[in-house]
């Protein structure tokens, strides 16, 4: 019976039919009745139906001629996300450190090492803990374990440090318009005053300059080596041959 039902559909549908693509995707087919206002009537083989016209994308007519009804709206096309300048320096030596006597414990221990591009800082990575490496002394050995904070500018990711055996690497993820040649620069500061208001003062520095490009990793060699720096002196001691202190920068 239900075979008989759909014979009897198929041959109740005219000849010369009209296909009503819609918006969603769907198809109706049949010959249309009318066109009133914003809806079409339509005679398909199941009965007569009401199409909004606001629905419709297009009419393929019996004749084989398209009436297009809703173009379909053009999605705009995202703007392309632009690929930041990656870039990874690689720390390897010796560490840095400072120590004050007890006599200045009230001073602020805090190390920081900056990581700039043309002046502009990238990064600065904040140890403010102290080691007991002296006794009766204040004593920073510049870390990056878990203690470290990172301070970046807006626009400017800087990843987590990753430790490895005898290398440290900092991945720093900066607007692509900070590519090309620039000066890369790391320094070691100290702040010279409290901590409500410092005052930062480069201890040791290094720079160099280098080709950045815009889509793959540059990486930045930071050798350290400690020289004759020390903590001594009588009766009072105090930090000796800092200037010692090296930092060689190449490109990898």
């Amino acid at each position: 019976m239900r075979r008989l039902g759909l014979i009897v559909a198929l041959l109740a549908l005219p000849a010369a039919a009209d296909v009503y693509h819609l918006t969603d995707g769907d198809r109706i087919t049949g010959k249309t009745v009318s066109k009133a206002g914003n809806q079409y009537r339509v005679q398909t083989a199941y009965g007569r139906v009401t199409i909004p016209k606001a629905k419709v994308h297009k009419i393929v007519k019996d004749d084989g001629s398209e009436e297009v009804v809703n173009a379909p709206t053009a999605l705009p096309t995202p703007a392309p996300t632009p690929t930041p300048m990656r870039l990874v320096v690689i720390v390897t030596g010796a560490s840095f450190w400072q120590a004050w006597t007890a006599r200045e414990a009230a001073a602020d221990p805090t190390l920081r090492l900056q990581v700039s591009v043309d002046e502009e800082p990238l990064a600065t990575y904040v140890d403010a803990q102290t080691d007991p490496d002296i006794p009766g002394a204040l004593v920073n050995a510049f870390s990056f374990d878990a203690g470290i904070s990172i301070e970046a500018p807006e626009g400017v990711t800087a990843h987590a440090p990753e430790a490895r055996p005898g290398r440290i690497s900092l991945k720093l993820d900066a607007p692509v318009e900070r590519a090309g040649e620039r000066l890369v620069r790391v320094a070691y500061q100290a702040n010279d005053a409290t901590k409500e208001a410092p005052a930062w003062r480069d201890v040791v520095a290094a720079q160099i300059t280098a080709a950045l490009e815009p889509d793959t990793a540059n990486f930045v060699r930071v050798h350290q080596d400690r020289g004759r720096m020390e903590f001594s002196g009588f009766p009072k001691k105090k930090m000796k041959n800092v200037e010692t202190f090296r930092i060689e920068m190449g490109m990898e």
